[in-house]
């Protein structure tokens, strides 16, 4: 591969190093993403899904390419390169950059590291990504929308999001019966179900029937029947098992969660909803919740009140 022989952003015009247009606009535009909180991977993934060039021909955009260019401090007008960014943006980047770097200050055993379901954009219901930043005093962690076309954010303490999903498992554990298990209506058979049955009974018509093929079609209508059973009564039933076993909590229990919740729905306005295991939504508002601290009174003072399914 042909190398440049000026830097990203910059060309030759009659022998002077100027500022090439085109890249300016892609660098101005990788300078902002990442102060913006987009990591080096999620910039030159980007570049490349739109076949960005880095050069004539050539993308390969990858996070070193990306990490040289935050780094460069020719484009803030230094060695004779016109400028392209001012020593503070550029300052700013390598700031960011160290602080992502270090990873003494950050505790990868802490539970909110440990959380491996989804947490859900309340615009798009793609998926949001984690983010840290260090220097915000108020508040350094946030959610940030995977979504390309949606980019919400959503500023939320790790300490708070923890706090919050502990409320919600508690009203689960001081009354499991808010746990819904839906009537099994009457089941009715699948029409592959149906076929392979008939299939059956028109072998056992006749005479001479091929016991090998009535024992396989047979096994493969087990199969079938065993496919077409609706799981969603049993796995309600063991989550409300689950918690009726679990005692209230003083503190966020991860062992609890992975058992019990399936996704984290986030709000706006940083509220925050939980999917259970059985597809259930539970969320602050709830009409038929109970207040948690309430219940946990009433609890204590009648421990039999609610060991009962």
């Amino acid at each position: 591969m042909k190398k440049r022989n000026v830097p990203f952003g910059y060309q030759y015009q009659n022998g002077v190093i100027t500022a090439h247009p085109q890249e300016v606009t892609v660098l101005n535009r990788i300078f902002s993403e990442y102060q913006n909180g987009l990591s080096l991977l999620e910039i030159a993934s980007r570049l490349n899904d739109e076949n960005i060039e880095y050069q004539p021909g050539v993308t390969g955009w990858n996070k070193s390419r990306i990490m040289r260019l935050i780094e460069d401090e020719r484009y803030t007008g230094k060695n004779g390169f016109p400028a392209i960014i001012d020593g503070k943006t550029h300052q700013a980047m390598v700031e960011m950059k160290a602080n992502k770097n270090t990873q003494s200050a950050t505790n990868r055993s802490a539970e909110v590291f440990h959380i491996d379901v989804p947490v859900i954009c309340p615009v798009c219901g793609s998926e949001m990504n984690r983010r840290h930043d260090s220097r915000l005093n108020k508040c350094q962690q946030r959610w940030v929308c995977s979504n390309a076309e949606c980019r919400t954010v959503i500023h939320k303490a790790d300490s708070d999001l923890l706090d919050d999903i502990t409320v919600l498992l508690n009203r689960l554990v001081v009354n499991p019966e808010l746990v819904q298990i839906l009537a099994e209506p009457g089941h009715e058979p699948s029409v592959q179900v149906l076929k392979a049955e008939n299939e059956i009974a028109r072998m056992l018509d006749t005479l001479d029937y091929d016991k090998n093929a009535l024992r396989k079609k047979m096994m493969e209508c087990v199969s079938l029947k065993y496919a077409d059973i609706n799981s969603a009564p049993y796995i309600a039933h063991r989550l409300k098992a689950v918690l009726l076993d679990a005692e209230p909590l003083s503190a966020f229990s991860l062992p609890l969660f992975k058992r019990t919740v399936q996704a984290i729905h986030l709000e706006k306005d940083g509220t925050v909803n939980i999917r259970l295991a059985n597809g259930q939504m539970v969320g602050k508002d709830d009409e038929n919740a109970t207040d948690s601290n309430h219940s946990a009174e009433s609890s204590a003072e009648n421990p039999g009140e609610n060991q009962h399914s």
